[in-house]
């Protein structure tokens, strides 16, 4: 995966390091998979491959966030899964066997902001030539289509971000900072 490469080298130059977790072998991805009945498509599962989200030792704003968004690991990103469905029955208030119209079975989260929101990879969408699904952005449990159709494509956007300064480290006040006039004109420079 050729973009998530990019993305770690953009990461290092941000922050210093390169802050993503370990891959997993297809014996683990399938074992965590199991429960859920998910199939990930094939970008996807290369990318849980090559990287397994990060493992912070706490959630404060760091530099092992991408901007505003984590990386979350697969184990993570299934509980988040079950969390978001249990939400969309509160919210809802819809009936266990109809929370499937409210959040989408194939729906996974991959990112998580500290707003709350969620980048999430649907699943059960039809991939495109090279196993690409397309990418979700949520507030609670509404979706909203990101026009992005990969994870490559949104580890473009992040390196972009990094690259132009639209997103910067500044390491003496350990925070991210966001200058998204930098990348005016990029449709998703607002969204994410």
């Amino acid at each position: 995966m050729a973009s998530l490469v990019e993305l770690e080298r953009a990461l290092a130059d941000a922050v210093g390091h390169q802050p993503f977790a370990p891959g997993l072998d297809d014996g683990r991805i399938d074992e965590l998979l199991r429960a859920s009945g998910l199939t990930l498509p094939a970008e996807v599962r290369a990318y849980f491959r090559a990287r397994d989200g990060v493992r912070p030792p706490s959630r404060v704003q760091a530099p092992w966030l991408i901007g505003h968004w984590l990386p979350l690991p697969l184990e993570e990103a299934l509980r988040e899964r079950d969390a978001r469905r249990e939400m969309a029955l509160e919210e809802f208030q819809a009936e266990p066997a109809e929370v499937d119209g409210v959040w989408g079975t194939g729906w996974l989260p991959l990112f998580r902001a500290g707003n709350g929101y969620i980048l999430a990879v649907d699943c059960a969408a039809p991939t495109g030539a090279a196993g690409q699904a397309p990418l979700l952005r949520m507030a609670r449990v509404t979706p909203a289509p990101l026009e992005l159709d990969s994870l490559g494509a949104l580890f473009g956007f992040f390196i972009r971000a990094l690259t132009t300064g639209s997103w910067s480290w500044d390491d003496d006040r350990k925070r991210w900072l966001f200058d998204r006039d930098r990348l005016a004109g990029d449709p998703l420079a607002h969204v994410l």
